[in-house]
């Protein structure tokens, strides 16, 4: 067996199987390192996540583990006598944490798992704020997205791979950067068993999704405004909406409240969430990266309805694994279908559940990260790579 290098992996949130999409990505990452690294985590906590801590399991695999909080950052000592072979950063917000280690005397190499372009982002969300007449919070996007223009500018020449999560980002970024960019899929876990709910009559949807996050707040507030109306107006059934996730602003609440609809907050485990839904909707219109909770969705078998924004870079086709619509008319009409057509749904599900397995899965994301030229190199030439000392 060779000797395993050291890897620093830098994070800006928790690593958590559970809980919201950039912490789950963050631990799938990283549980897919561990089995090639000794890895040593540093998270600097500027996001919040389910885990206040690196859960256990994901403990067990580290060589040592330190978080600091986020006024903190920059001036960490942690790891301040160690070496690594590879300082592998978590989203461009952990650059300024990643900064003491990036020198040619900290570490052989860097990378940066960007997982989302946030300037395009920033960008988007700054658009969506001016339709809705958030002014102020638009001027403040719009700021965030210079400073993430920038800070990328400075990031692409730093490192020597990117990490993106979707083709479509990589194929954005090659104009942008010298570096090699390598897509590494999001992922979840897909349950033993996928059962159908149990129909009552009651026709229920699901969204799920942080709603501190503004596009969150924003899907929500879009389909208790302008969809759910439409729905309720063509359905034969009582309609039920729940709608799973922590951080609902005053606003949020109030339109929730006059449309009916159910917030649960948060929702450790989305298990019974799933099963108990007819249909989940993701009326996403600006954000970006790829919606985990859409891969959750296919894998616990539940038919979902998207927005093209929200579905973004999935390679899940429309018709065959989940149904587009950007329109407040065209998301009901698409609901309606589900609703009424058995073969459609169960179409979707089984298209979508076998795409999840395919190419979304930890197994699928461990076959990406075993293909990396360096890990390969060193499986098939130990003594050639040996690990800094530290």
């Amino acid at each position: 067996m060779p000797v395993k290098s050291t890897l620093l992996y830098v994070s800006p949130v928790v690593p958590s199987l559970t809980g919201n999409g950039m912490a789950m990505r963050a631990a799938a990452v990283l549980e897919a390192l561990a089995q090639s690294y000794r890895v040593s985590v540093l998270t600097a906590t500027l996001y919040q996540s389910l885990a206040k801590q690196l859960p256990d399991s994901l403990r067990q695999l580290c060589d040592d583990a330190v978080e600091i909080p986020a006024e903190q950052i920059g001036g960490s000592v942690a790891y301040q006598d160690q070496l690594f072979d590879v300082v592998h950063v978590f989203r461009l917000a952990s650059f300024t944490a990643a900064k003491p280690y990036l020198n040619d005397d900290r570490s052989r190499t860097s990378h940066l798992d960007l997982d989302d372009i946030e300037s395009k982002t920033y960008r988007r969300i700054a658009a969506l704020q001016r339709e809705n007449h958030d002014e102020n919070l638009a001027r403040g996007s719009d700021a965030a997205a210079r400073r993430a223009e920038l800070l990328e500018v400075v990031a692409f020449r730093q490192f020597q791979r990117l990490y993106v999560c979707s083709e479509a980002d990589r194929q954005e970024l090659l104009p942008r950067c010298q570096a090699e960019i390598c897509v590494l899929p999001n992922v979840v876990h897909p349950p033993a068993s996928a059962a159908a709910r149990t129909p009552d009559g009651v026709w229920r949807l699901l969204f799920v999704g942080t709603l501190g996050y503004y596009p969150n707040e924003d899907a929500v507030a879009y389909f208790c405004t302008r969809v759910l109306p439409l729905i309720r107006q063509i359905a034969n059934c009582p309609v039920e909406v729940t709608v799973a996730g922590f951080g609902a602003s005053k606003r949020l609440r109030d339109a929730a409240r006059n449309a009916g609809v159910q917030l649960v907050g948060l929702v450790p485990d989305l298990a019974p969430s799933y099963h108990g839904a007819d249909t989940v909707i993701v009326p996403i219109r600006a954000g970006g990266g790829t919606r985990i909770k859409i891969l959750e969705a296919f894998a616990h078998g539940c038919p979902v309805v998207a927005s093209t924004i929200g579905a973004e870079g999935i390679d899940a086709l429309p018709e065959q694994h989940l149904l587009i619509a950007d329109t407040p008319e065209a998301f009901a009409d698409c609901c309606l279908r589900l609703k009424q057509d058995r073969s459609l749904r169960e179409r979707l599900i089984a298209n979508a559940l076998a795409l999840v397995r395919r190419a979304h899965t930890p197994e699928a994301l461990q076959r990406t990260i075993d293909c990396l030229p360096e890990i390969r190199a060193r499986r098939e030439f130990p003594t050639r790579y040996r690990p800094l000392d530290g």
